[in-house]
């Protein structure tokens, strides 16, 4: 099996910080990645098994929130997700989105609900994912991002929820996403954050805290997400971090990290970022 000897955004040096999961950290922008490189086949397969098998680890996205969209209920898509949609797409300006990896169709139907007029376009690598954004009558394609190579039409917003994180190639998205959009245009997404391993001051050695690889290629902090940005010609990159632990009132440790998070003491699991590409 082949593997990055470089920084797969900059090129840069690289060293291995994660034995058990061949992770590596580049000396310059300091990005997280698994420096084995899967076949796309490989990839394909992983997400089959996430989303489409029994008991699948993914099941709330592929079998509730489906059945949420087709009774027609009261779409939720998150505080923090609504909150960068109600800004950058739900703003009146906005007159096309491109969503990267648009799942079974949740934010679409989320944002056409909201305002039909916006233009709306979904690329998922997954088939099952695709024929039930279908059913929903959403304008999507099954493919991964490289459709936007094939893609005539630019946008104002790109977002990827949960999504970059799976990205073998990095540089390539980042290169397409500021091809497709205009000037002026905005990528808004989500990844996990992997400095939450800070809050397991005890945690065994290579330890993680999110999916492994295959399913998780990339691992992000505020730093490195700006910087694969911005050495990629976006600007205002600005990244912040979901403060609070998620609710769970059965868990007695959720008590303890939301205390710590009153404190700023608390390593929150989620990034959020907006970046921008130049008017000129």
């Amino acid at each position: 099996m082949s593997a990055y000897n470089t920084c797969k955004v900059c090129e840069s040096s690289v060293r291995l910080i994660n034995e058990k999961y061949n992770l590596g950290q580049c000396d310059s922008c300091k990005l997280i990645f698994c420096l084995t490189i899967f076949s796309q086949d490989e990839l394909v397969n992983v997400y089959d098994e996430l989303y489409n098998k029994q008991n699948t680890h993914y099941k709330y996205h592929s079998v509730d929130e489906y059945k949420m969209l087709l009774e027609n209920k009261n779409i939720n898509v998150g505080y923090h997700r609504a909150t960068l949609i109600k800004e950058y797409v739900l703003n009146k300006k906005c007159q096309s989105v491109l969503e990267i990896g648009s799942g079974i169709g949740l934010i679409g139907s989320y944002i056409r609900k909201k305002d039909e007029k916006i233009k709306y376009l979904g690329i998922e690598i997954d088939k099952e994912a695709y024929e039930k954004s279908q059913t929903l009558k959403l304008n999507t394609l099954n493919a991964d991002f490289r459709a936007m190579e094939n893609i005539e039409e630019s946008f104002d917003v790109i977002m990827l929820w949960e999504v970059l994180e799976h990205l073998q190639d990095l540089k390539a998205f980042i290169n397409l996403a500021y091809k497709r959009l205009n000037k002026g245009g905005k990528i808004i997404l989500s990844v996990p954050n992997y400095d939450k391993i800070a809050n397991y001051p005890n945690r065994d050695k290579d330890a993680i805290f999110q999916d492994l690889p295959p399913i998780h290629i990339n691992f992000f902090t505020k730093e490195s997400i700006v910087n694969v940005f911005k050495l990629n010609q976006f600007k205002d990159c600005k990244a912040s971090v979901k403060k609070f632990p998620y609710i769970d009132i059965k868990r007695i440790g959720f008590y303890k990290e939301f205390l710590k998070a009153i404190l700023n003491q608390y390593n929150g699991s989620t990034l959020y970022f907006v970046a921008t590409k130049p008017e000129n």
